[in-house]
């Protein structure tokens, strides 16, 4: 990565939807760079995909949680491919610390989410325990690293 694929990454993360062709313009190079640096970039999965970011609250998912989980020892994969499938949650984290995975929960109301504890994450059979925590108020949620020019000008491998 260089200092080109960075300024494509800036500008992307602040606008995914921007043509190469305006983005060639603003860097001074070609469209064809713009299309073959994203080509790259994506295959070595730097870039991961292009999405549309959605308000869930907008939605009636209001409600985000998160659930410190403690489960068996040995069983870490198991566990965190099946709390992975359960649609509500967002992210499932291995983490070390006084619980052994940390997962993301959007739901509709509380309800939904006791539910979701009762019926969905303590029925997975490696679960010992968990503790949910509502928010009360999300003050930031970003979706990855923005690019800042201090960031851009730091040496990457």
């Amino acid at each position: 990565m260089d200092e080109l694929d960075l300024k494509i990454l800036c500008a992307l993360r602040l606008d995914g939807r921007k043509p190469f062709l305006e983005l060639a313009k603003e860097l001074e190079v070609s469209d064809a760079t713009i299309h073959t640096r994203v080509k790259k970039m994506m295959e070595e999965g730097v870039i991961k995909g292009f999405e549309t970011i959605v308000d869930d609250g907008k939605l009636g998912y209001g409600i985000t949680a998160f659930v410190e989980v403690r489960i068996k020892p040995g069983t870490a994969d198991e566990a965190v491919a099946k709390l992975s499938r359960i649609d509500e949650v967002l992210e499932v984290h291995e983490i070390h610390g006084h619980c052994d995975v940390l997962l993301k929960v959007r739901v509709r109301e509380l309800t939904e989410l006791r539910d979701k504890l009762v019926r969905g994450i303590k029925t997975v059979k490696e679960v010992v325990s968990c503790e949910a925590y509502a928010t009360l108020k999300v003050v930031k949620e970003d979706h990855g690293l923005l690019l800042t020019p201090q960031l851009i000008g730091k040496k990457y491998d």
